[in-house]
């Protein structure tokens, strides 16, 4: 398997994991202004941050610029924010697909914020860098749920919850 073809696997099982951890944020659109600290991003910034990574991979595989943006995107619901990562998510992986070992390897892409530049390095290396920071701002957010009233999604494995029923239901 090369590392293109692992890349793509594990990208298409986080990005699935990535969709719980979407479904698990509260309904109620203010609840999504909490933050644990005031230098923390609120449960909105958080979304807009590491959802947009699907987007910047996406169109940095035709461009070769991967340019992330402060401003961040408005969800209006957590469909919409489920909709939006799942096509760029799914963009990604069919336009990774498409791309020769080469490109991923060696093409050198330019890394911006805002338009800014500000370091260059191989696509192979840009798309992990968004993977585990998605993996990072989603941990971030399995501290949100309780705190927004809301149980954890499954993301790795049992929450609280469901060991807490499958303990009554052994017991029974």
């Amino acid at each position: 398997m090369t590392n293109k073809e692992f890349f793509i696997q594990t990208w298409q099982s986080e990005m699935q994991t990535t969709l719980n951890a979407i479904k698990g944020i509260p309904a109620d659109k203010s609840k999504w202004n909490y933050r644990c600290h005031a230098k923390s991003r609120s449960t909105a910034e958080i979304l807009s941050h590491m959802l947009r990574h699907a987007e910047v991979l996406s169109n940095a595989t035709e461009t070769f610029i991967a340019d992330e943006r402060t401003q961040y995107h408005q969800f209006g619901s957590v469909e919409d924010a489920d909709a939006y990562f799942e096509k760029w998510a799914s963009l990604a992986t069919e336009k990774l697909q498409a791309m020769d070992d080469a490109t991923w390897d060696e093409k050198i892409i330019d890394f911006q914020v805002d338009g800014a530049s500000y370091y260059q390095f191989p696509m192979s290396r840009l798309g992990w860098m968004l993977v585990f920071d998605i993996v990072h701002h989603r941990g971030q957010l399995s501290t949100y749920y309780r705190q927004m009233g809301v149980r954890n999604p499954n993301i790795y494995g049992p929450t609280a919850e469901d060991v807490e029923a499958m303990m009554t239901a052994q017991s029974n």
